[in-house]
Order: structure tokens, then C-alpha cells, then sequence
């Protein structure tokens, strides 16, 4: 490129890539600021969200424990009022009732 025309182009290109860069500059301060408030308010609201999904998993996780603790309490009942279910298998009052049966 010719020296002479590269001087020229500098000198109209020069002015207007300073006018832009300085008009540039409060546009993306403008945008960034309100990019970066849009996306606290996306953050703060996505938190919101699973906080309540957090406390629906919470409360199905009571409610299962509920239940679970219900059939134990059930279970010790049943147990509790049967003495031989807690017998172990090869217990001698079991053994003795078996031979009762078989003969």
C-alpha cells in the first residue's frame, strides 16, 4: 500500500474510530449494568424457586418418615403381643411344638 494512502486513511479513519470508541463506551457501561442486574434478579429468583422445591422434598421426606415409624410402631405392637414370633428359630419351645405336629 502506498504511504500516501495510508496516511489518508489514517487521517479519516483516525477521528472516526475516537468518535465511535467514546460513543461505545457509555452504551456498554449502560448495558453491562443492566446485563448484570437482570442476571442478580434471574440468580435471586432461581434461588427463591428451590428453596420452595427444597421445602416440598422436605416435607415428602417427613411424611415417608411417618409412615415408615408408623409400620415399625406396628410391627413392635404385633411382636409385642406374640411372644413366640420373637423366639429364635431353633429355640427348644419350638422344636418341641414341631414334634407335636409331626406325630
Amino acid at each position: 500500500m502506498d504511504p500516501a494512502v495510508a496516511k489518508a486513511i489514517g487521517e479519516v479513519l483516525g477521528p472516526f474510530l475516537g468518535v465511535l470508541a467514546c460513543g461505545a463506551i457509555p452504551v456498554a457501561l449502560v448495558y453491562l449494568g443492566k446485563h448484570f442486574k437482570l442476571r442478580h434478579r434471574e440468580l435471586e429468583l432461581e434461588a427463591e424457586l428451590h428453596g420452595r422445591d427444597s421445602q416440598a422434598r422436605l416435607q415428602a421426606l417427613e411424611t415417608r418418615l411417618v409412615a415408615v415409624e408408623g409400620a415399625l410402631g406396628s410391627l413392635v405392637q404385633t411382636m409385642s403381643r406374640r411372644p413366640d414370633l420373637m423366639q429364635p428359630p431353633d429355640a427348644p419351645q419350638l422344636e418341641s411344638r414341631l414334634l407335636t405336629k409331626v406325630k
